[in-house]
């Protein structure tokens, strides 16, 4: 691939910093070299965050160091930018590579190709942008046709109810199964028995709950069925533990 070898020469260039200029510079290019492996690694398994990372390290070493090759490891930081989708930081960095570099040096034919695609594509990307901004939004619809709100109030009311029945009656089972727990051949002590009854006066609750509900539910889906948005009569609908119950005013 173009790019593995644009990555192989670049580390090429970076084997070369082994001849000593100075003592602290030789630590920078030593460290520069190694993570050059290491960026280039990572560009290799598709980690480009962590490719870019390596990338920009070698740059600031190699720079701080004096090496004249520093520049091409820019290309490299450009083309990682453009992998993780970042155009805008692409560019700069394509445009500062062309601009600090060689007229001959390796790899700026490409640059330049990489960089108008990219400015083309961003162009394109504002464009289409201000196209979609200029789109008037559509009118609301007004009118009927659509769900009444009413069905919808009531069925969820409904569903309220029994999904509180459901948990009333968990409850109560659990209640129930606790207190019979201390009971010896079907003899319960007074303790027990308060239990069992309680846990029985929960299953009622439980019970006016889900038939309730189920109840106010099916009417709420009858109201969606036969009301139109636009017919809104006036609604009440509410549940306790003696049942469900909805009321509708109008007519339809």
């Amino acid at each position: 691939m173009r790019l593995a070898c644009n990555l192989v020469f670049a580390a090429a260039l970076v084997s070369t910093l082994g001849a000593p200029r100075l003592a602290a510079a030789q630590d920078d290019l030593e460290e520069a070299r190694s993570r050059f492996e290491l960026a280039e690694g990572h560009f290799r398994d598709g980690d480009f965050a962590l490719a870019l990372t390596e990338f920009e390290r070698v740059h600031a070493l190699m720079s701080a160091s004096g090496h004249p090759n520093a520049i091409y490891v820019v290309y490299n930081i450009a083309v990682t930018n453009e992998q993780l989708g970042r155009d805008r930081s692409a560019i700069e960095t394509y445009e500062r590579f062309l601009r600090e570099s060689a007229p001959d040096a390796p790899n700026r034919a490409d640059a330049e190709s990489r960089l108008r695609e990219l400015r083309e594509r961003m162009r394109l990307a504002e464009q289409d942008a201000a196209s979609e901004a200029d789109v008037e939004p559509a009118p609301a619809a007004t009118g009927g046709g659509g769900v009444s709100p009413v069905g919808v109030i009531v069925a969820a009311v409904g569903g309220a109810a029994l999904v509180a029945g459901a948990v009333v009656g968990g409850l109560a089972l659990s209640d129930s199964d606790a207190a019979r727990a201390d009971c010896v051949d079907s003899v319960c002590p007074s303790s027990a028995r308060d239990g069992i009854a309680g846990a029985q006066t929960m299953a009622n609750v439980a019970d006016g709950l889900l038939f309730g509900g189920a109840a106010v539910a099916a009417t709420g889906v009858v109201l969606m069925l036969v009301l139109s948005d636009d017919e809104a009569p006036p609604v009440s609908a509410a549940c306790s533990a003696t049942g469900c119950h909805a009321v509708v005013r109008g007519t339809f």
